[in-house]
C-alpha cells in the first residue's frame, strides 16, 4: 500500500516503521531536525521487541508523494484541523483517513475535511516517544483496534486489518469502533493528566496510593459521563486498565513528555472532554476539572512564549 504517517512521532514514527520495514510505500510527515534526521539516516527504532531501522521518503507535506491508499493521522489532537492541509493533497476518492489520536473527537474533524466515507475509527495502545531526532524508543504495547464509524463490518476494515497483521502488528476489526475508542480514554483520563502533574511514568504512579486512588477516580469519572453518552462501559473497566498497565513495559504518558519538552498539552481532547460530556449530561466531574484547571497554567505558559504551533 501506498501510506502517508501524518505525524511521524513516537506513534506514527513506530507504526510507519513497522509497515515501511514489511515493505509498503510509506511517506513521513515531520519537521525540523527529526525531518531531516528521517530524510538522511531513515528512522531508527530502539523497541524491547527488538532494534530496527526503515527508510521512507519524508517531506513537510505529502504534496510530493501523490494520492495515498491510507492515511494515518498521528498529530496531536490539538493540530487536527490546522494540520489536514498538510496531507490533502495525498486523500483521494479511494483513501482511507484513520485517525491514532488520543481522544474521541478527531474523527468528527476528518470527516469533515474529507468526508464521512472516508474516515474510519482507530485505536492505538502503545507505548512509544520520540528519543532523539530520528529515533523512537518503544516501550510498552504496539496494537490497534480500527472499524467502521457506523459500527458495520466492512471489507476494507478486514483489508486493513489483514495487512497490519501481515506486518507484525497486532490488530483487532472492531463492530463498535465508538465504544472502543471511549475505553481508550479510559486510560487516557486517568493517567495522561495526573503522570503529568507529579512528572512520572504510569508504573510510578500506581506505586503510590494517593495517586493511584486519583488515577482511578478521574477514571471513573469518564466511565459516568460515557455511560450519560449512552456508551455502555463496565465501572469495572477502571480497574482492569490499571491491572494491565502494571503488567506492561513502562509507559511515559504522552502529556509528560509534552510537559518536559514545553509543548502544549491535550487537556482539552482528554480531560477536558469528561468535562464537556459531563456538563452535556449534567454529570459532576470535580477530579478531572482540577486536572484541567493546574495544566492550563502550563499551557498558557506555553503560548505566551509562542510555542502553541
Amino acid at each position: 500500500m501506498r501510506i502517508v504517517i501524518a505525524g511521524a512521532g513516537g506513534v506514527g514514527g513506530y507504526y510507519g516503521a513497522m509497515l515501511a520495514k514489511a515493505g509498503h510505500e510509506i511517506f513521513f510527515i515531520a519537521r525540523g531536525a527529526h525531518l531531516e534526521e528521517i530524510k538522511h539516516q531513515g528512522l531508527m527504532v530502539r523497541s524491547y521487541l527488538g532494534d530496527f531501522s526503515a527508510r521512507a521518503q519524508c517531506g513537510r507535506d505529502s504534496s510530493d508523494f501523490g494520492l495515498a491508499d491510507l492515511v494515518l493521522v498521528c498529530f496531536k489532537a490539538y493540530h487536527t484541523r490546522s494540520t489536514t492541509g498538510l496531507y490533502a493533497p495525498s486523500v483521494g476518492p479511494k483513501t482511507v483517513v484513520l485517525s491514532l489520536q488520543n481522544g474521541v473527537g478527531a474523527d468528527s474533524i476528518l470527516a469533515e475535511r474529507f468526508g464521512q466515507e472516508k474516515v474510519m475509527g482507530a485505536v492505538a495502545f502503545i507505548g512509544s516517544r520520540v528519543e532523539a531526532p530520528g529515533m523512537v524508543l518503544h516501550t510498552g504495547f504496539g496494537s490497534l483496534a480500527l472499524g467502521e464509524m457506523g459500527g458495520r463490518y466492512s471489507d476494507r476494515a478486514r483489508e486493513l486489518g489483514d495487512m497490519f497483521v501481515q506486518a507484525n502488528i497486532k490488530c483487532r476489526v472492531s463492530g463498535d469502533i465508538r465504544k472502543d475508542k471511549f475505553s481508550k480514554m479510559v486510560w487516557n483520563a486517568g493517567f495522561n493528566g495526573i503522570c503529568a502533574i507529579v512528572d512520572c511514568s504510569a508504573g510510578e504512579a500506581l506505586k503510590s496510593t494517593s495517586t493511584r486512588a486519583l488515577i482511578r477516580t478521574a477514571m471513573l469519572e469518564w466511565i459516568a459521563v460515557a455511560r450519560g453518552a449512552w456508551v455502555d462501559l463496565d465501572y469495572e473497566l477502571a480497574d482492569k486498565s490499571i491491572e494491565t498497565t502494571e503488567k506492561g513495559g513502562e509507559v511515559i504518558p504522552s502529556m509528560v513528555m509534552d510537559k518536559r519538552n514545553g509543548r502544549l498539552l491535550e487537556t482539552e481532547a482528554i480531560n477536558g472532554k469528561v468535562i464537556e460530556l459531563g456538563v452535556l449530561h449534567k454529570i459532576p466531574t470535580p477530579l478531572n476539572q482540577f486536572i484541567v484547571d493546574i495544566l492550563d497554567f502550563h499551557n498558557e505558559k506555553v503560548m505566551s512564549a509562542g510555542g502553541g504551533k
